[in-house]
């Protein structure tokens, strides 16, 4: 029987229960640095990125941690970047979500993607129930992570949940120990960011009287306390290194010795860990012992963000009012047609479950018809726009953020130069003090043509570049302002020239502003020697 139709088709068989069937992806790495790498990864989503936690990793600097998501709609594969830091293109156009053809080529960063979807049906189990626990959701994401704690629940096994911040990672640790067999005992929730490193030994295993200085009493730390139940440990990834072997050791005897002691103290207790990092690459990072990683992640568990099941937010709103409903001052319930209006958001959801909850209970409490975000969030700028003052990316060194503002940079400046030149290229190069060639190379590097109709540029598809990984300051310039781009691209080339960590990729554009009758010397790939 088919019960719906969604991505893919699901059915209902009688001695299987639900499942979903979908299909594998067959990738071909057509550029980059790992180019000629053949792959065949199982839908209904694959995620693409650098990080480690992705089902396709692309080892290339160029790519961001998650950089953008493939999902299998029936005979279709749909494309969404998901706000990448270098932007993502079908067949050379730029997109922030598109359906790609059979024969599409998918750019991201440096490398390159061909595609084809393997006919073969597979299928994958999918809970039949919208709750488990105090978690909802009633799409795919959802129904296969209902499956999963289903079946690990009832088990011993250590888990590691993973997710971004407000995805509700603490409700899956309360939901497994409430289906587990140890619901009746205790379950404990330890934030290991939330005390010093000085202290996090003794909240852990507890110390014996004058165990260290200051240590007046003897304490019970959570593993003695969580004996027989679950111990929750949150944000997992903060533990620092020089206690993770004690972690370690008490995970694999279920043992714990207390500050000031030597006699080891049984602990009975079933670990479920989280973390809103990739603790995979908190490890090729040395921030991380890896055996302790493995031992975590006996279950690996992701919890996806909101902005990838979108189709749940009816259910979880009406949830909100249900746990509403018993306040003296509870809040009016919300139209259908604005819950409709939300699934709609046209750009990446602005939160998760915890700040769409946040959200809700303003607008019923306000009185507010529209989802208030759609005010707060700025027009989309055109193909020309260049924010100003752009966000900063800690996990890139500096010399690659400067190289991705560089390359920015140049790509508005080129467009815009192209438009007060009335798309004449030879002018465009005369103002930017380089030669058509270096024009033309940027042109096709980002896709920018020429409209037949003389309409301009034509390239990024039309809506604005994401923002990079890291800027400069606003151009500043005496007044009046630079009447030319070539004015602003020199700004623009002072700021690198005082700042000597930016790497000479990064510089190597702008040092055709140099002091030549303020253009400067060409490089050698635009004719200079």
């Amino acid at each position: 029987m088919v019960l719906m139709k969604d991505w893919n088709t699901w059915t209902m068989e009688a001695d299987r229960g639900l499942e979903l069937r979908t299909h594998k992806i067959r990738v071909e790495v057509s550029r980059g640095p790992m180019a000629g790498i053949v792959t065949e990864v199982m839908g209904p989503e694959v995620r693409v990125g650098s990080g480690k936690d992705c089902e396709l990793v692309l080892e290339d600097p160029t790519v961001s941690r998650h950089h953008l998501l493939l999902r299998i709609e029936g005979d279709l594969l749909r494309v969404l970047d998901t706000s990448s830091r270098n932007g993502t293109t079908v067949d050379g156009v730029r997109i922030r979500d598109a359906y790609a053809r059979p024969d599409s080529t998918i750019g991201l960063g440096a490398s390159a993607l061909r595609l084809q979807m393997i006919r073969d049906v597979v299928t994958l189990p999918l809970s039949s129930s919208t709750h488990f626990g105090g978690l909802v959701g009633a799409s795919v994401p959802m129904r296969r992570l209902f499956a999963l704690l289903e079946k690990i629940a009832g088990t011993h096994a250590t888990v590691l949940v993973e997710g971004e911040t407000g995805t509700g990672k603490e409700l899956v640790a309360a939901a497994i120990h409430t289906k587990s067999k140890r619901a009746s005992g205790p379950f404990m929730v330890f934030d290991c960011s939330s005390v010093g490193a000085g202290v996090l030994e003794s909240e852990l295993f507890g110390h014996r009287r004058g165990g260290f200085t200051g240590a007046t009493e003897h304490r019970v730390g959570r593993f003695e306390a969580a004996h027989g139940g679950t111990l929750f440990l949150d944000e997992i990834g903060e533990l620092p290194l020089e206690l993770q072997p004690k972690l370690l050791r008490a995970l694999e005897t279920r043992t714990i010795t207390r500050i000031g002691e030597n006699e080891p103290r049984r602990a009975d207790v079933r670990i479920v860990a989280a973390t809103n990092r990739s603790l995979a690459a908190e490890v090729e990072r040395g921030r991380f012992r890896e055996d302790l990683y493995y031992r975590l992640a006996v279950v690996p568990v992701r919890m996806p963000p909101l902005r990838e099941r979108l189709d749940d937010i009816p259910l979880l709103v009406r949830h909100f009012e249900k746990e509403w409903q018993g306040r003296k001052d509870a809040p009016a319930l919300l139209p259908n047609e604005v819950l409709e209006r939300m699934k709609a958001h046209p750009r990446p959801w602005p939160g998760n479950v915890r700040e769409l909850r946040n959200k809700v209970e303003m607008m019923l409490s306000l009185g507010l018809a529209e989802p208030p975000w759609a005010a707060e969030e700025p027009e989309t700028a055109g193909p020309m726009s260049v924010p100003s003052v752009l966000p900063v990316n800690l996990e890139l060194p500096l010399h690659v953020g400067l190289a991705h503002v560089e390359t920015a940079y140049k790509r508005a400046y080129v467009e815009r130069a192209l438009r007060e030149t009335g798309f004449n290229v030879s002018q465009a190069a005369k103002i930017a003090g380089v030669g058509r060639a270096f024009v033309q190379r940027v042109m096709r590097k980002h896709g920018i043509r020429l409209s037949e109709e003389g309409g301009g540029p034509e390239g990024g598809g039309g809506g604005a570049s994401p923002a990079p990984a890291l800027a400069p300051p606003p151009v500043s310039a005496p007044s009046p302002a630079p009447a030319s781009a070539s004015a602003a691209g020199h700004g623009l080339y002072q700021w690198y020239r005082k700042h000597p960590l930016a790497s000479s990729e990064a510089r190597g554009w702008t040092e055709g502003f140099g002091p030549r009758n303020g253009h400067g010397p060409k490089r050698r790939d635009e004719g200079g020697r």
